[in-house]
Protein backbone atom coordinates (compact mmCIF):
# COMPACT_ATOMS: atom_id res chain seq x y z
CA UNK A 1 0.00 0.00 0.00
CA UNK A 2 3.12 2.48 0.73
CA UNK A 3 3.98 2.01 -2.85
CA UNK A 4 0.95 3.00 -4.38
CA UNK A 5 1.26 6.11 -2.07
CA UNK A 6 4.83 6.86 -3.17
CA UNK A 7 3.81 6.35 -6.79
CA UNK A 8 0.87 8.60 -6.80
CA UNK A 9 2.99 11.09 -5.33
CA UNK A 10 6.28 10.75 -7.65
CA UNK A 11 3.50 11.14 -10.90
CA UNK A 12 1.77 14.01 -8.58
CA UNK A 13 4.71 15.90 -8.61
CA UNK A 14 5.77 14.74 -12.56
CA UNK A 15 2.28 16.73 -13.52
CA UNK A 16 3.28 19.51 -11.17
CA UNK A 17 6.60 20.10 -13.13
CA UNK A 18 5.61 19.38 -16.26
CA UNK A 19 2.62 21.74 -16.10
CA UNK A 20 4.51 24.56 -14.78
CA UNK A 21 7.34 24.75 -17.24
CA UNK A 22 4.66 24.53 -20.46
CA UNK A 23 5.36 28.10 -20.45
CA UNK A 24 8.51 27.38 -22.00
CA UNK A 25 6.87 25.37 -24.98
CA UNK A 26 5.07 28.84 -26.40
CA UNK A 27 8.26 29.78 -28.54
CA UNK A 28 9.73 33.11 -28.51
CA UNK A 29 8.73 35.59 -25.49
CA UNK A 30 7.97 39.06 -26.40
CA UNK A 31 11.42 40.09 -25.19
CA UNK A 32 13.24 38.08 -27.61
CA UNK A 33 10.99 39.73 -30.31
CA UNK A 34 12.03 42.97 -29.15
CA UNK A 35 15.74 41.91 -29.38
CA UNK A 36 15.31 40.80 -32.74
CA UNK A 37 13.12 43.76 -33.98
CA UNK A 38 16.11 46.13 -32.93
CA UNK A 39 18.92 43.60 -34.73
CA UNK A 40 17.08 43.94 -37.87
CA UNK A 41 16.63 47.71 -37.58
CA UNK A 42 20.64 48.02 -36.50
CA UNK A 43 21.05 46.24 -39.41
CA UNK A 44 19.07 48.09 -41.73
CA UNK A 45 20.20 51.12 -40.52
CA UNK A 46 24.13 50.15 -40.87
CA UNK A 47 23.43 49.17 -44.89
CA UNK A 48 21.88 52.67 -44.69
CA UNK A 49 24.97 55.02 -43.53
CA UNK A 50 27.50 52.09 -46.06
CA UNK A 51 24.81 53.24 -48.96
CA UNK A 52 25.43 56.83 -48.26
CA UNK A 53 29.28 56.70 -47.53
CA UNK A 54 29.93 55.17 -50.73
CA UNK A 55 27.65 57.79 -52.45
CA UNK A 56 29.76 60.11 -51.03
CA UNK A 57 32.87 58.68 -51.82
CA UNK A 58 31.47 57.79 -55.68
CA UNK A 59 30.74 61.73 -56.13
CA UNK A 60 33.51 62.69 -54.48
CA UNK A 61 36.18 60.76 -56.51
CA UNK A 62 33.76 61.70 -59.65
CA UNK A 63 33.73 65.64 -59.27
CA UNK A 64 31.18 67.92 -57.26
CA UNK A 65 29.35 68.46 -60.73
CA UNK A 66 29.66 64.98 -62.24
CA UNK A 67 27.16 62.45 -62.27
CA UNK A 68 28.01 58.57 -61.59
CA UNK A 69 26.32 55.33 -61.39
CA UNK A 70 27.31 51.87 -60.31
CA UNK A 71 28.24 49.31 -62.82
CA UNK A 72 27.17 45.68 -62.82
CA UNK A 73 31.00 44.87 -61.70
CA UNK A 74 31.14 47.15 -58.76
CA UNK A 75 33.03 50.09 -60.00
CA UNK A 76 31.47 53.49 -60.44
CA UNK A 77 31.15 54.69 -63.98
CA UNK A 78 31.53 59.01 -64.00
CA UNK A 79 29.39 60.89 -66.34
CA UNK A 80 29.51 64.70 -67.35
CA UNK A 81 26.24 66.89 -67.14
CA UNK A 82 25.85 65.75 -70.61
CA UNK A 83 25.85 62.21 -69.80
CA UNK A 84 29.27 61.33 -71.52
CA UNK A 85 31.46 58.85 -69.95
CA UNK A 86 34.41 59.75 -68.65
CA UNK A 87 36.10 57.50 -66.37
CA UNK A 88 35.66 54.08 -64.41
CA UNK A 89 36.33 53.89 -60.85
CA UNK A 90 36.63 51.58 -58.46
CA UNK A 91 35.49 53.18 -54.59
CA UNK A 92 35.69 50.92 -51.39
Amino acid sequence: MMTHRLINWALAGLAALIMSSAYLLDGPSDHQAAIDTAAAERAARREVLAEARFARAAQRVCGENAAWQLREDGAVQCLTKRGHRTAVVAVR
